[in-house]
């Protein structure tokens, strides 16, 4: 195990499992300095010799390590991993049949396609960090396919434990995504010029369909507390 990953998670000022149901926009984050996923990748970052705008991570097999590391120093289970990689792309079993899944994909492609003028100079903004906040370029770009990572992730968690308490693996993705659509829909509605009015309609629809379906189905999710994010965290 990484003796200086080690070092990193007893700083008392750590707050465990931050990282774990944030949007992992970390440019605008106010605890990189107590979340032990960052400081472990700036770390990496450093020993390697990584500037500015290369990626951390040179394969998918350097990433691996890397999570199969901090869930190891957290004492997490890997399984979802496990069964993604254990098997050929697509055949993982991780999935979900609920619509609602789709309905997210379907909002990731139709930005993808109606971004297209103006992707490379929405693109290059998210290189920059804006100091009064993300524009609304940037947030609608940032959440996008996140949306869809998280509503997945929060629907395969649900009816892992169908019958019982919902676990907060369900919550946790849950709180994510409705923050992130959220967030999405205000962008959408200060980006007036950037879509046709048809399109930015068709837009808002997805997202509000997204945000009840999810609201439905994981009721609680918004009352999830995040330590450190939704609500502060002691000091040590």
């Amino acid at each position: 195990m990484n003796a200086q990953f080690i070092a990193i998670a007893r700083d008392p000022r750590v707050i465990p499992g931050v990282h774990h149901y944030c949007d992992e926009w970390c440019d605008y984050c106010s605890v990189t300095t107590r979340c032990l996923a960052y400081r472990c990748t700036e770390q990496v970052r450093r020993s390697r010799g990584r500037r500015p705008t290369d990626p951390t991570f040179a394969s998918v097999e350097e990433a691996v390590s890397f999570t199969r590391e901090i869930s190891a120093i957290e004492g997490i289970r890997t399984d979802e991993l496990d069964a993604l990689l254990s098997h050929p792309p697509g055949q993982s079993g991780v999935e979900t049949s609920d619509p609602l899944a789709e309905l997210a994909w379907q909002y990731a492609e139709r930005v993808t396609v109606l971004m297209g003028p103006v992707a490379l100079q929405w693109a290059l903004e998210l290189r920059t960090r804006s100091p009064g906040g993300p524009r609304p370029s940037e947030t609608l770009m940032w959440y996008h396919l996140r949306i869809y990572t998280k509503v997945f992730r929060a629907l395969v968690a649900r009816e892992t434990h169908a019958g019982g308490a919902l676990s907060d693996e369900a919550r946790g993705c849950g709180k994510v995504a409705l923050v992130s659509i959220d967030r999405s829909l205000d962008a959408l509605a200060s980006l007036t010029d950037a879509f046709a009015q048809r399109d930015a309609c068709e837009l808002r629809g997805l997202l509000t369909a997204l945000r009840d379906g999810l609201e439905a189905r994981i009721p609680d999710a918004r009352a999830f507390v995040r330590v450190g994010i939704d609500q502060p965290a002691a000091c040590a």
